[in-house]
């Protein structure tokens, strides 16, 4: 899937949902996100022990909720009623770890979202997809940015390629450090539609070599308002961020000051 976008028109993707204000990757942080504006958001996807596609970050559930174990090592029973609350002081009840067929319901038409397949496991990328084409996300012909759309990405390039075998429509993008012609090329042969770098080595260079191969790219890592205006200037499509609001106003100011 191929997007036309104007060269000006930076989009901010709410990081985790709205993580600066709320628990990352819970029902909060998604909704604050879609009430301050931010109807694109990103979260990250793993399988628990008995192959349930749960949305959390991290292997381990030490840091999120307090416990220690692996998410691949617990059944979704023994992890439903904890609370992903990663040190925020708030009354429990409402930071459960979502699962993905509840999430998919929840936003279907309201929001655009970006998925990561987070873990190495074989049948991730194959639950997913069948995940999502059980709760109807699969072939939206949505653009890159629009509510009811999907991306599909990942660190791993083995994780894409898995997804790419089974659909061949929605959008998925490679999630790296820096951007190669080699990696271009991987692009290209594995029609991977996104090429994302960590902000701070994103660049114009790059970026119009990407699009001359009908590649887009966005970008991931934004610590500080020196790394969003890099990543603004390289003239890529947008970023995850933290602290959205704050982008908003950055990128606004920015744009302002230059015309």
């Amino acid at each position: 899937m191929k997007d036309n976008l104007m060269k000006n028109e930076f989009q901010i993707i709410a990081h985790r949902g709205f993580s600066e204000l709320a628990p990352e990757n819970t029902y909060p942080a998604f909704d604050l996100a879609i009430k301050s504006g931010f109807h694109n958001f990103e979260f990250d996807v793993q399988l628990t022990k008995d192959h349930i596609p749960v949305v959390i970050h991290d292997f381990n559930l030490y840091r999120t909720t307090g416990i220690e174990g692996l998410i691949s090592e617990k059944n979704f029973k023994e992890i439903e009623n904890l609370q992903a609350k990663n040190n925020f002081k708030l009354e429990d009840g409402k930071y459960s770890i979502p699962k993905l067929d509840d999430l998919l319901k929840k936003y279907s038409g309201i929001s655009n979202l970006h998925l990561e397949l987070k873990s190495r496991d074989q049948e991730l990328a194959e639950i997913v997809f069948q995940t999502l084409r059980d709760n109807g996300w699969l072939n939206s012909k949505k653009s890159i940015y629009e509510p009811g759309g999907i991306t599909i990405s990942s660190f791993f390039l083995e994780q894409i390629i898995r997804y790419r075998k089974l659909d061949q429509n929605e959008r998925t993008a490679w999630l790296l450090e820096k951007i190669t012609e080699y990696d271009l090329e991987i692009c290209t042969d594995q029609k991977i539609d996104l090429i994302c770098p960590r902000a701070k080595f994103s660049n114009i260079n790059d970026v119009n070599i990407a699009k001359e191969k009908n590649i887009l790219v966005r970008n991931w890592g934004v610590s500080n308002k020196k790394d969003l205006i890099k990543a603004i200037d390289s003239e890529s499509t947008g970023t995850t961020l933290d602290w959205p609001l704050k982008g908003k106003d950055i990128l606004e100011n920015y744009e302002n000051n230059k015309s």
